[in-house]
């Protein structure tokens, strides 16, 4: 209690054995949050995974084992083509499976920051109107009803973007069209606010199908990333700014990176880019896989 108000975490930590943040990021932040009060019990760290024989594609998987690279990339553009189908039935627009093909999927929230690519249009649509370098982005998922932060980001991407064929907004996120997405992008944008994440799970089925994260330093991926062999991550903005000070440095950094590093990777440097997409795919299974999780929670918090 502080006066008036309860304060349903300190109530629950203090009521409870044990509990645990979802990555070893959100494990240090829950710790920091919470420490001036008293009588609160462990706060572990126990990282979220997903299920890798649910989410990755046999053909891919089997590619990986047999250093079969002819028939990854060939498959990686089949997959490609499947979600272009569900474009072209949605949106109407015809995409290239041979243009690098940037994906922002997940929930709606404002801290996810899903416009955040967008911060300078100028910028932004010379990148992908670029007729030797062209991009293709696709946006897909839902904010929550009363997320007015999430709903306006929503709506300002359909406002500024339903006139430009190399980008889609499709409809729904779930488990089906989740996978496609997953499949058959290049590239798995996420771009939360810094610290905000507590982990995020959508990077890791990304990448056990050979999508490459691209990704601000937030949730799981300072335990996975290993920037330029894995993933590209952005440079880390300061937090002790304000969050108009902090999405402006972002956005710099994450056009810096695709301009100069990722673009020119996928057109210019295959070979590279198939390794950085093969270490994405080796990298995240086991240690990201629910199994390893399931036996955490089991050693690390029932089992005590």
């Amino acid at each position: 209690m502080k006066g008036n108000d309860f304060e349903y975490t300190p109530a629950a930590l203090r009521m409870s054995g044990v509990a645990n943040g979802v990555s070893q990021l959100h494990g240090e932040v829950a710790n920091e949050m919470w420490q001036s009060y008293d009588n609160i019990c462990e706060i572990k760290a126990i990282t979220n995974a997903q299920d890798e024989v649910y989410w990755t594609d046999p053909i891919l998987a089997t590619a990986l084992e047999s250093k079969d690279d002819k028939l990854l990339l060939g498959r990686k553009k089949q997959l490609k083509r499947e979600l272009f189908k569900v474009v072209a039935d949605q949106e109407g627009d015809l995409f290239d499976e041979n243009v690098l093909t940037i994906v922002w999927a997940r929930r709606f929230a404002g801290y996810k920051r899903a416009d955040l690519i967008m911060r300078d249009m100028e910028r932004f649509e010379k990148m992908i109107r670029n007729v030797d370098r062209p991009v293709q982005i696709i946006w897909a998922g839902k904010p929550y009803p009363e997320d007015i932060p999430g709903i306006d980001q929503f709506n300002y991407i359909k406002e500024h973007t339903h006139y430009q064929k190399e980008i889609a907004i499709l409809t729904g996120y779930e488990l089906s069209l989740s996978g496609i997405l997953k499949r058959g992008a290049d590239i798995w944008l996420n771009t939360p606010r810094r610290p905000q994440e507590a982990s995020g799970t959508s990077g890791m089925t990304a990448a056990m199908n050979g999508a490459i994260n691209l990704s601000v330093q937030d949730g799981w991926m300072p335990e996975f990333q290993r920037p330029g062999e894995n993933c590209w991550v952005l440079p880390m903005a300061d937090t002790n700014r304000d969050h108009y000070q902090q999405d402006n440095e972002d956005h710099e950094n994450l056009m810096n990176l695709l301009e100069n590093v990722v673009i020119p990777c996928y057109y210019d440097r295959p070979k590279e880019w198939v390794e950085i997409m093969k270490n994405s795919m080796k990298d995240v299974v086991p240690r990201f896989d629910s199994k390893r999780m399931a036996r955490q929670y089991y050693m690390d918090l029932y089992g005590n």
